[in-house]
């Protein structure tokens, strides 16, 4: 059959190459082990196998950059890091101001609840994760939850920044081959003069109109289509709210 669902990671490396960015066709390398292991040791924690795989075999890949960012290794952090960083300030604000209005303030910004508590009692406001990607313009992190990894999960869910701050989280995917997808996802949209289509009628139609697998392309989360017959990519992105995205590229 021409249509190929479920594709791994590497086989959509491979449709993705095929846009017309020149440094796509150069060669690329990962990271060594020797970086991604200093990392772990400065952080305290160890990565999952499949990130560690993924970032020695492609960490390189300009599609890691082209517009969501995946951390390299020496610049993962954590969230209570950077918290730490900042929280200065904010105490700082805090200082001089009546209890009525510090209250105030507490109740509309949890940075100024973290400032009246020592770190170890953060985890009564938020967890600490570590961060492994960022949106372009720095709208959202995301990371693993550091938890996850001290408990030795091998595959642990994704979790996303929600309100432009480091403090509540949401999770995005399931693992990191499924969060590696959202990166994708937009790195298509921006490789390509894609086709997009936001309307529940129009995408299923769209489906439809190419033979395509309404139910493999409309499962939650991202999912790709590479139909070898049309030479065309499909990209479906479904959340959680049965909110729904289909791009559609033509491949060179």
């Amino acid at each position: 059959m021409s249509k190929k669902y479920d594709l791994t990671v590497l086989e959509i490396l491979q449709c993705l190459q095929r846009g017309e960015e020149p440094e796509f066709k150069e060669d690329f390398s990962g990271f060594s082990a020797e970086e991604i292991q200093q990392s772990e040791e400065k952080l305290g924690v160890v990565f999952p196998e499949f990130y560690k795989q993924y970032m020695m075999q492609y960490g390189r890949h300009p599609i890691n950059n082209i517009q969501d960012k995946l951390c390299e290794p020496s610049e993962i952090e954590s969230t209570y890091e950077y918290l730490l960083e900042d929280i200065d300030s904010y105490i700082e604000d805090l200082e001089g101001v009546s209890d009525e209005e510090a209250k105030k303030m507490c109740e509309e910004n949890d940075i100024y609840r973290l400032c009246q508590l020592p770190k170890e009692n953060w985890n009564i406001i938020t967890d600490d994760y570590i961060l492994i990607a960022c949106e372009n313009q720095g709208v959202w992190n995301a990371g693993y939850l550091r938890k996850d990894l001290e408990n030795g999960a091998q595959d642990p869910p994704v979790y996303i920044s929600t309100n432009d701050d480091l403090i509540t989280f949401t999770k995005i995917a399931d693992n990191t081959e499924e969060f590696l997808k959202y990166i994708f996802f937009m790195s298509t949209w921006c490789l390509y003069d894609v086709q997009s289509f936001d309307e529940k009628d129009k995408i299923l139609n769209t489906l439809k109109k190419n033979n395509l697998d309404i139910e493999k392309m409309t499962d939650l989360g991202v999912n790709f289509c590479n139909d070898s017959e049309t030479n065309e990519l499909f990209v479906c992105l479904k959340d959680k709210n049965d909110t729904m995205i289909l791009l559609t590229a033509q491949l060179t």
